[in-house]
């Protein structure tokens, strides 16, 4: 194994813990929802956060052989992985006592988790492909066009979802984008 294959594995198993750590939450959820009220927001962000993961590893299988290893590189890769596993973390509370009410906890917690998820696509996406591609080429390969519109509307739609105290707003960002990332793999 070369570096390049050595840190895409390790970044690669970064990722799936902030994976597996989602569906732990998931079974969680399932074994206590007859004692719990689990509502709308917490599973349409568990199925946002399964999406965004998997977005990240399909970029960074993207980018196998293309980067070169820098210490830039494997940083902003961990820290972005790293800001996924902590808003995995967050989903559901570590404590679910009986009536827990999990939309509850995500009004309460969202700007830690949106602004996790915020930061892991900052990172993960933006910072990463500067490093990999020079910012030029990033920019014009992210933000031009179809892939720029969804980009703006996606992190626009965080940053809102960071700051409404509305829950049914809250549970439309979520639900919108979700819808982004199906159009986004039925258009690529």
């Amino acid at each position: 194994m070369d570096a390049i294959e050595i840190f895409y594995a390790c970044y690669g198993v970064a990722l799936a813990l902030a994976f597996a750590k989602v569906l732990a939450g998931a079974a969680r959820l399932i074994s206590h929802r007859k004692t719990i009220r689990i509502g709308w927001a917490t599973p349409l962000l568990m199925l946002l956060l399964l999406c965004d993961v998997a977005s990240a590893v399909t970029s960074a299988w993207r980018n196998l052989g293309v980067a070169d290893v820098g210490v830039r590189l494997v940083l902003a890769s961990l820290l972005a992985a790293g800001a996924y596993y902590v808003t995995a973390s967050l989903v559901v509370p570590e404590d679910l006592a009986e009536g827990a009410d999990l939309d509850a906890w995500f009004h309460d917690n969202k700007r830690f988790m949106a602004g996790g998820l915020l930061a892991a696509n900052l990172l993960g996406f933006e910072v990463v492909q500067s490093l990999i591609k020079g910012p030029g080429e990033m920019l014009a390969g992210r933000w031009t066009g179809f892939s720029g519109v969804m980009n703006l509307v996606f992190y626009a739609l965080v940053l809102v979802l960071m700051v409404v105290r509305n829950r049914v707003t809250e549970l439309v960002m979520l639900a919108t984008l979700n819808a982004i990332y199906v159009l986004v793999l039925l258009v690529f």
